[in-house]
């Protein structure tokens, strides 16, 4: 096909296929989800390093006690007493309603389950188990980082990490840092 079309440089590789090696190369290779931490061998552990956060501040804490409900539905069903945080993220911004009760954030490096149907324009996350210290309203809360990856999230939600880094939406504050950013 090369001969055939010899007016350009030949491009077959993606992220994927710049893994594969050399041979599949040619004159220019594509990096593409690969550069945002997405795993381009996905039957192997991921080379790269998840350059991605997503975090948002606590807007409201809650004690929700047994038998009271969370979430539009009455989706989540409290066994116990709960502190429920309140985060102003939800489909709006991208981060989809397939995230219901699904996965965790992290608070103080502690891992807190997402819970309740994520809405227009919140998520609301059990923050019963963080650092008590750290459960305030402004408290920063990671949706995104090094120990809850896109590819994370894609997994749950039944995707691939190109569509959560995609889906996110306008309403985030974007910094770059870094060189070269």
């Amino acid at each position: 096909i090369r001969a055939h079309l010899s007016m350009g440089k030949a491009s077959l590789a993606n992220s994927s296929g710049i893994f594969l090696g050399s041979n599949y190369h040619f004159d220019v290779a594509r990096p593409g989800v690969a550069l945002y931490g997405g795993n381009p061998t996905p039957d192997r552990p991921n080379p790269m390093r998840n350059p991605v956060t997503l975090k948002s501040r606590i807007i409201q804490l809650r004690s929700v006690d047994a038998p009271e409900t969370v979430g539009y539905g009455a989706t989540y069903k409290v066994e116990k007493s709960r502190i429920i945080a309140t985060v102003p993220v939800g489909y709006a911004d991208g981060y989809q309603r397939r995230g219901s009760s699904t996965g965790h954030a992290n608070l103080a490096g502690v891992a807190v389950p997402i819970v309740g149907r994520v809405s227009m324009d919140l998520i609301t996350i059990d923050v019963t188990d963080a650092p008590a210290e750290a459960r305030h309203a402004g408290a920063w809360i990671e949706l995104i980082g090094a120990k809850r990856t896109p590819d994370d999230i894609a997994r749950e939600w039944g995707t691939i990490s190109y569509e959560v880094l995609t889906s996110l939406g306008r309403r985030y504050r974007r910094d770059y840092v870094g060189t070269g950013a």
